[in-house]
């Protein structure tokens, strides 16, 4: 894999591609349900806790180089116990594929496409995600400086569009849950950060320079936190937590109370006409990692084999996940959110805890 390489720019804009799509489309819905306008509080404090793990990650991913989580968690934990990591991380990434594609797929079928069936919409845009796959991750990153664009341009939309019905009392009581329930409720958009967490476990040997990745990963993370922590404020604000509650995507009820001229008051298909790119790098990212889990726990070398098995997968996956959208929003509040925050918290720091234990983390990092 360290054949492959992909530009630090293409790495800073890739992390907000992988953060953003789901988190604004119905990662918020979840949430609301659950912390009513304590939403957007808990969510930040979810990305400060996110920003210290990827964090971690980078560091132990700067004392490996040139080898993915598994290749080095081999090194840590012996062959049969990362193969366990690997067939773990094969299944979470196939599960976050299903996740993130729902969420494009609800967009289309419930605003645009009511009457094509559900699941023909799945064969086309997994077909499209593993198309890029095949293709490589090189080209999957180069949407991700247009995906991050884009949603810069739908956020702005999305906020002058609403400025005139800003209302600040619809935030109140600020921490009316208190702060350990917005802190354990935090785990909810672990949904979204753990893509990124985990997916850097296997992107970071395919960078073309390795100097202060440190540095470029928190001011990614920084700027991806930023760019979705305005919707579900700015959501509270104009919608309110009660009204919040009666939709799966949430963003989309958000952009129809926009209104950016008297000439355009409705946008939902610019928005999702801009909003398809940085869904597309999140899953096809995912569906990159799954792709690349399975071929280094068996060793198959022929690609072609893994793509079309994971192709399979992943139709079934996406389909059965989201068919239904009341046990869709069920399935992300438990157990989806739960096993995301778990593994991407747990799973760096563990192996952090033997690098140390092993002396591992005293190698210096190569210079490329």
């Amino acid at each position: 894999m360290t054949t492959i390489k992909i530009d630090r720019v293409q790495y800073f804009f890739m992390i907000p591609n992988l953060l953003f799509g789901k988190a604004i489309g119905v990662t918020a819905g979840v949430m609301v349900r659950k912390l009513g306008a304590d939403t957007w509080l808990s969510m930040t404090m979810g990305f400060a806790i996110g920003i210290l793990i990827m964090l971690l990650m980078t560091y132990l991913c700067s004392k490996f180089p040139e080898k993915t989580i598994i290749q080095f968690s081999q090194e840590l934990l012996g062959k049969w116990t990362s193969r366990g990591i690997g067939l773990l991380l094969a299944l979470f990434f196939i599960m976050t594929y299903g996740a993130s594609a729902s969420t494009l797929m609800l967009h289309l079928q419930e605003y645009f496409l009511p009457q094509t069936p559900f699941f023909i919409i799945c064969i086309l845009y997994t077909s499209l995600c593993m198309y890029g796959v095949f293709l490589g991750i090189e080209v999957i990153v180069r949407f991700s400086l247009v995906g991050f664009i884009m949603s810069v341009l739908i956020s702005v939309a999305m906020v002058t569009g609403t400025l005139g019905d800003l209302k600040t009392i619809n935030l109140r009581p600020i921490m009316d849950n208190g702060v350990l329930p917005n802190i354990f409720g935090s785990m909810y958009i672990f949904g979204d950060i753990a893509m990124a967490i985990l997916a850097v476990g296997f992107l970071y040997p395919m960078l073309n320079k390795k100097q202060k990745v440190f540095k470029l990963t928190f001011w990614s993370m920084v700027l991806g936190a930023f760019l979705v922590l305005l919707w579900p404020l700015c959501e509270t604000m104009v919608l309110g937590p009660a009204l919040m509650k009666q939709y799966v995507v949430v963003c989309m009820q958000q952009i129809r109370s926009a209104q950016l001229t008297k000439y355009l008051p409705r946008y939902e298909l610019i928005m999702v006409s801009f909003f398809v790119f940085e869904m597309f790098v999140q899953s096809a990212t995912m569906a990159f990692c799954a792709k690349h889990c399975f071929k280094q726990i068996t060793g198959i070398k022929k690609d072609w084999i893994l793509i079309l098995l994971i192709t399979v997968a992943l139709i079934v996956v996406a389909y059965f996940m989201s068919v239904d959208h009341n046990k869709y929003i069920d399935f992300l509040t438990t157990p989806y959110s739960q096993i995301c925050a778990i593994l991407s918290i747990t799973l760096p720091i563990i192996l952090l805890i033997v690098a140390m234990f092993r002396g591992k983390l005293k190698k210096q990092i190569k210079k490329t």
